[in-house]
């Protein structure tokens, strides 16, 4: 795949009420409790899980964590059954993740069992990361504010369909509060153009400045799929009148909410000043 695609989105600035961190409570639109499921398997390391029961998506209320269940995952030779380690998580100890593997989870809970799948795609690398900053005044910066434009460079293999979610994070945690979903066609947020099966992607934040993790992730279709809706709850939830809510669609099988994500990533270091 070769050639040059350009996407124009107007800048999109939301303003951070609150940080988030690797996993995230959500409110869902359910009255009565749902079984929610929120797993990863990293590349390299071992699959970790929470498990909590939630109600409506208005409440603000904390989701009563599941410390009961019997949870295992499996790769192509062989399984395991992960150990509760306390606040709805468990953590697995041999299975660790591999580009190009497909993992399934299972979950037994109270008679009902859960199953989800994800396929973990090879990594993209990171080519370069670089800013450019401005503090021009204009009608969504009327403060003329610091805004840095962070442009990330990555390959992009030409001969499969690729699905990437882009991070920033400071200390750990995400700088904002929502979700870069690309593929080679499109981008929820920021901007990007790919040619020589290079993409370059583009987001501009305010910030003061500082030391900022840029991670790019590799993401299976479900998965991609499940943030990408994420985004739009997360968004329309600061919203004083937002539209009907609606549960972002899941991997996970027999009514269960969440997801079970195998990714891959590569990140880079950059100084913002």
């Amino acid at each position: 795949m070769s050639g040059y695609k350009t996407i124009p989105v107007s800048l999109v600035i939301l303003i951070i009420l609150s940080s988030c961190e690797e996993v995230i409570d959500i409110d869902l639109n359910y009255s009565d409790p749902a079984f929610v499921v929120e797993a990863i398997i990293y590349k390299d390391s071992v699959c970790s899980v929470r498990l909590t029961r939630t109600t409506s998506f208005f409440t603000q209320e904390e989701p009563d964590l599941i410390d009961n269940a019997t949870v295992t995952i499996s790769d192509e030779t062989s399984s395991e059954e992960l150990q509760y380690v306390g606040n709805g998580y468990y953590t697995g100890n041999t299975i660790t993740g591999t580009e190009g593997s497909t993992y399934e989870i299972e979950i037994m809970h109270n008679g009902t069992t859960y199953t989800g799948v994800s396929h973990m795609p090879v990594k993209t690398d990171i080519i370069s990361v670089s800013f450019d900053k401005y503090e021009v005044q204009s009608t969504l910066n009327p403060l003329g504010e610091t805004v840095f434009t962070i442009i990330c460079e990555f390959g992009d293999n030409p001969d499969t369909d690729n699905f990437y979610m882009i991070k920033y994070l400071e200390n750990g945690k995400m700088i904002e509060s929502n979700y870069f979903m690309l593929t080679e066609y499109d981008a929820i947020g920021g901007t990007f153009s790919i040619e020589d099966n290079i993409i370059t992607f583009s987001e501009s934040i305010f910030y003061e400045g500082g030391e900022v993790e840029v991670q790019v992730f590799s993401i299976d279709e479900p998965v991609y799929k499940y943030f990408m809706q994420l985004n739009d709850i997360l968004f329309w939830k600061r919203r004083i009148m937002p539209p009907t809510p609606y549960n972002p669609s899941s991997n996970i099988s027999n009514g269960g909410l969440g997801y079970f994500a195998a990714w891959a990533y590569d990140s880079a270091i950059i100084v913002l000043e």
